[in-house]
């Protein structure tokens, strides 16, 4: 396979990991390390035995490092700036002391079992639940809860959707 004259000596060197790949799977194939089987299993090889457009494989196939996921070029940006306008942000969920959270936050689970509310669907009177959905023990616990206690208590519900709503009166309704 062939590179033109103007490649890079990146691209080149690319090509050349290449052919080493390659040349070690052919080498691997002629030993018997490997077969035709784990070569398909592994999804380097198609049904017509022909070898994928993989990056590190195939010297045409572009890097992904630092590029552009999908391996077009960007978007045009027709003449407009970037980033001149402040992004509008949802920073309407109150900021509370840590003080006001009750129980108190831990490092491990807080598993205490506690009374739900019976207004809630499907619950009945007396019936217990858990504070939080992490498992018990040391291993599930936060990392570094000592050293990065919490700062700010940020209390937060999900809910279903609700019709003709803001979500909060003093932001404009077309932010």
């Amino acid at each position: 396979m062939f590179l033109s004259n103007k490649a890079s000596k990146l691209r080149i060197r690319e090509a050349q990991n290449a052919r080493r790949n390659r040349q070690e799977i052919i080498k691997a194939l002629a030993d018997g390390q490997i077969t035709r089987r784990d070569l398909f299993k592994w999804g380097l090889f198609t049904a017509g035995g022909l070898l994928l457009w993989k990056h590190g494989l195939n010297p045409f196939v572009r890097r992904a490092y630092a590029g552009v996921p999908t391996g077009f070029p960007r978007s045009p940006l027709f003449g407009v700036q970037a980033f001149t306008q402040p992004m509008p942000r949802f920073d309407v969920l109150p900021r509370n002391a840590i003080a006001t959270l009750n129980p108190a936050p831990t490092a491990e689970a807080n598993t205490t079992q506690q009374l739900l509310n019976p207004a809630l669907e499907g619950v009945r009177p007396g019936d217990t639940g858990p504070i939080e959905g992490r498992p018990p023990g040391p291993i599930w616990a936060h990392q570094e809860f000592t050293r990065f206690p919490p700062a700010v208590a940020v209390p937060v519900s999900t809910e279903g959707a609700k019709v003709n709503t803001v979500y909060n009166p003093g932001v404009p309704s077309n932010l």
